[in-house]
């Protein structure tokens, strides 16, 4: 055990070279061009967005049409105010209708949820198959309403899917598709879906199928990969305690030779490339079930900050689950070498998201300088203190550190920033702790941590970036509650407002009734050695940190060192 861990603490670190900072994972990023538009309906601006999807449609950018349509639709689920106007305007305008069509299927899905038939209660279904049914009529308007268009018939396929439409007629809706665009990835997919065994095939059909896209796909095609796909369907299916096929499940070779495929598609492909992303993070999620930790750590590396929601939410939250299975594999990868072996080097370009930078903090401890440095005794972090009324502003303090010496257990428990910090050192004590970040100018962040976990972890970065309605919500009730204070609506209005990243973060910390961060954050690190009173926790051996932690309360706690004025 102890040489495991040995090999872990010493390798870890390196693992991490070419990897995006997980504060800088970004999900479902929308295309740029789209960008502005999307941010429009956050305002109720729907004009932006109608000459947007008309463009695509006259360009026959389905790829982009279909991205914003689904996008549009998640947002019209929680807001349809926008769309309502928008169909009052113009009832027979194509683009609002494959817009209904689409929140419909959306609706329908988010009373269902993702749960597994058996735990779903029949009061839902009785909801989903209503909602499923009204969304028909809509469906068959958007597609007589944009003849040549694909995307209403990819909504046609999602309600199939849901509605377990006989077999003809899901082969009817793909024929229609296929027709108007051979090579559409969300066609594709949503076949692979429904003909994998947790639906209305099996695994050698859905296989067979995935097999036949690629071969018919064009030479540099994401599509050229989709059996990647399927095969983490299989694989899926195969975790289940009660597998739906226990036949047709690929052999090694196969396997070998599907990876392989994608590995090549992967590789022919710069890092961060937006048509190599569905490929990719369904690719890695088989390299890591496979334990290929080295080849899944390059793949990581060319993802960059691209995460997609699937494959990862079928794990949960998708940026959660990304983060954590991308853990998984550095410390995985890091355990499997020799104490005195070397971590293999990326084989990939590294990114310019990837290039070392690290984020400005400063986070807010609700208890006094003396109280903060006692929980981090046993933390092995170096931290910089400052009084700020009833909460301690914290920060990272490196210059404090001895050179070269990280410490074993900063390694071990990858205290790269402030929130893993308080994880670690403020479990036990219950002090919820808020993060205020920033990035760069165009993204800033604030975060809390509850007993032990992160909790919220909202970024601004502009347009485009926004959570959906009921997330916001969610988070703003959790930092109202953490900061002892706020209008929650007010607190959620401002996480999904599209503007300026930095100003917004300096306006939710006055919501919240937080102290204001110290004058010139965020142009330079170490901003709370000028701040009155500062003092500077410095970490401890992890047998001086046991004993300084275990004095007697009525012990004055072990002096902090005082700086700034």
């Amino acid at each position: 055990m102890f040489g495991k861990v040995g090999r872990i603490v010493r390798h870890l670190e390196a693992t991490g070279a070419g990897l995006v900072p997980d504060h800088a994972l970004v999900v479902d990023a929308p295309q740029e061009r789209a960008v502005e538009a999307l941010a429009g309906v956050r305002r109720g601006a729907y004009v932006p967005v109608r000459a947007l999807l008309a463009a695509t449609r006259e360009e026959a950018d389905w790829t982009l049409r279909d991205e914003c349509v689904w996008s549009l639709a998640e947002n019209a689920v929680d807001d349809g105010a926008w769309l309502e106007a928008w169909l009052t305007e113009s009832p027979d305008d194509p683009d609002a209708l494959v817009l209904d069509a689409c929140r419909r299927i959306r609706q329908a899905w988010k009373v269902r949820t993702g749960a597994f038939a058996k735990d779903v209660g029949a009061e839902r279904f009785r909801a989903f198959h209503a909602l499923l049914d009204d969304a028909l009529p809509v469906i068959e308007a958007a597609v007589a309403a944009s003849p040549g268009d694909p995307v209403p018939w990819t909504a046609a396929l999602t309600h199939c899917l849901g509605a377990g439409a006989p077999r003809e007629v899901f082969d009817a809706c793909l024929r229609q598709a296929l027709s108007r665009a051979p090579h559409h990835m969300s066609t594709h997919n949503n076949a692979v879906q429904f003909l994998s065994a947790k639906w209305y095939g099996s695994h050698e059909e859905m296989l067979a199928y995935a097999a036949g896209v690629a071969a018919d796909a064009p030479e540099g095609s994401a599509l050229r990969a989709l059996e990647v796909v399927a095969l983490l369907e299989v694989g899926l299916d195969a975790q289940r305690s009660t597998p739906r096929d226990r036949n047709g499940a690929p052999g090694p070779e196969q396997v070998d030779a599907i990876i392989a495929t994608a590995l090549a598609y992967s590789a022919s492909r710069p890092p961060e490339d937006r048509e190599a992303r569905h490929v990719r993070n369904h690719l890695v999620w088989e390299l890591n079930r496979l334990e290929r930790w080295t080849e899944a750590l390059d793949v990581y590396r060319s993802i960059g900050r691209y995460v997609t929601a699937f494959p990862w939410a079928y794990a949960g939250d998708p940026l959660e689950s990304f983060v954590t299975f991308r853990n998984e594999t550095r410390a995985a990868l890091a355990a499997s070498i020799p104490r005195n072996g070397t971590v293999p080097a990326p084989t990939v370009p590294l990114p310019e998201s990837a290039q070392p930078q690290a984020a400005l903090e400063i986070a807010y401890v609700p208890t006094g300088p003396q109280r903060a440095s006692k929980e981090l005794m046993l933390c092995g972090a170096t931290v910089r203190l400052a009084p700020a009324g009833r909460w301690t502003l914290m920060e990272t303090a490196p210059s404090q550190e001895t050179p070269g010496k990280r410490g074993r257990r900063a390694t071990l428990l990858r205290l790269e920033g402030l929130a893993q910090v308080a994880e670690t050192a403020f479990d036990e004590a219950g002090l919820t702790t808020l993060v205020a970040r920033r990035e760069s100018s165009e993204a800033h962040g604030l975060t809390v941590v509850t007993k032990g976990k992160t909790t919220v972890r909202h970024r601004w970065a502009g347009p485009g970036q926004t959570p959906p309605q009921e997330t916001a919500q969610t988070h703003a009730e959790l930092l109202v509650a953490a900061a002892g204070g706020g209008d929650v609506r007010e607190v959620a209005r401002l996480l999904r407002d599209p503007g300026d990243p930095g100003e917004l973060l300096v306006r939710t910390l006055h919501a919240l009734g937080l102290p204001p961060l110290p004058a010139g954050f965020g142009e330079r690190p170490e901003i709370l050695a000028d701040a009155r009173g500062a003092t500077v926790h410095q970490a401890r051996s992890l047998w001086q940190g046991m004993k300084d932690f275990m004095k007697d309360e009525n012990e004055p706690n072990p002096p902090l060192e005082l700086e700034g004025r």
